[in-house]
């Protein structure tokens, strides 16, 4: 499950290593960039990323010829198309942006702010591209930086702490990720802000830790505190509402408590329908856990015409001889069987039967 992260725009640095002299035709350029970063800035939050980028690089451009390379208002825009960059997934463009940002913003007096978040941005790109050897040392840097500035109990900080969580995690040291999970809460909670999304973030992943360890109970209720923070905070199409209410069903599903199960996969199957459209891939996926349940609790009626409409979503996308759909097959087969409908089924299995 991926981690709850906090990646820092930066539009303005408000810090200046250096005294400029600015001429009226400087001033016209500095509000020219201005304008490019404001615009860039809207661009970005609207996914027209090709725009954000264009306006970023004139604004960029402006600002070395007259600020100079290592101005920190050249670092907060190098930051910036950084930041656009890993939103695209584009790692290879973004981690030099971040590195000669962070280079700039180190010899700035005043800039540990801007620093920590750089520092945590860089660590969050290499986290994100599977390289936690390079991501550990930066964000344990994070966390460094937080404590020497006076606020360790920052929601910044506990991001990081949950990072870290997840890292010691992956590489199965699980009294290190819990006690990092666990830090993460306690700053969250020492700082007002353990009711928010971050908090929910480290409660999914200790939920994924002890459901990986086989302890169910303790998966359950990190994954019940986690759904009722993001249901409440940001409602109830949260990817990560939806992760906790798809773990928890499994949980239901495993211990037999399949009415407990049936509403939470209901939900879900409600919310991708309306978040991905009816005919996506993973939309069958629910339709098809969802089936499942109705399969376990007997109610086959029910859980046909899903079954049918997962095997019917996956042949489309996917074609006939997919695994997924000779699985779907097999799935929808079986539920006629139980129907007493034994020719159809082996219609089913043989792929002769017109959907």
């Amino acid at each position: 499950m991926k981690s709850y992260y906090k990646t820092y725009a930066l539009i303005f640095a408000g810090i200046f290593c250096s005294v400029f002299a600015v001429s009226a035709a400087a001033q016209d350029q500095d509000a020219d960039w201005d304008s490019d970063l404001v615009a860039a800035s809207l661009a970005r939050q609207t996914g027209q990323y090709a725009t954000a980028e264009a306006l970023y690089k004139h604004a960029l451009e402006l600002q070395e010829s007259v600020l100079g390379p290592d101005d920190s208002d050249v670092a907060a825009t190098l930051n910036n198309l950084a930041v656009l960059y890993q939103d695209e997934n584009l790692g290879a463009q973004a981690e030099p942006l971040y590195r000669r940002a962070l280079a700039i913003w180190e010899k700035c007096p005043d800039a540990d702010t801007q620093v920590t978040m750089t520092l945590n941005n860089l660590a969050t790109l290499y986290h994100e591209a599977g390289k936690d050897a390079q991501a550990e040392p930066l964000y344990l840097r994070v966390v460094a930086e937080w404590e020497k500035a006076g606020k360790p109990e920052s929601p910044e900080a506990a991001t990081a702490l949950v990072s870290l969580g997840d890292i010691y995690k992956s590489q199965g040291a699980f009294d290190r990720a819990q006690h990092h999970y666990n830090l993460a809460l306690e700053t969250l909670n020492h700082s007002g802000q353990g009711e928010t999304p971050a908090a929910a973030t480290a409660f999914l992943s200790l939920g994924d830790m002890y459901n990986s360890q086989g302890n169910t109970n303790g998966a359950e209720s990190n994954y019940t505190r986690a759904l009722a923070i993001l249901a409440k905070d940001e409602g109830q199409e949260n990817s990560q509402a939806i992760a906790a209410r798809n773990s928890l069903a499994q949980i239901f599903r495993s211990q037999g408590k399949y009415a407990e199960a049936e509403p939470l996969l209901a939900k879900v199957l409600e919310i991708k329908e309306k978040t991905l459209g009816v005919d996506h891939l993973d939309v069958a996926s629910s339709v098809s856990n969802l089936a499942l349940i109705y399969n376990c609790e007997g109610k086959y009626t029910a859980a046909e015409p899903l079954y049918k409409r997962a095997l019917e979503i996956r042949e489309k996308k996917l074609g006939a001889e997919h695994p997924d759909v000779v699985q779907s097959r097999e799935l929808y087969a079986a539920v006629l069987r139980q129907e007493g409908r034994k020719e159809e089924a082996k219609e089913i299995e043989m792929g002769e039967s017109k959907l």
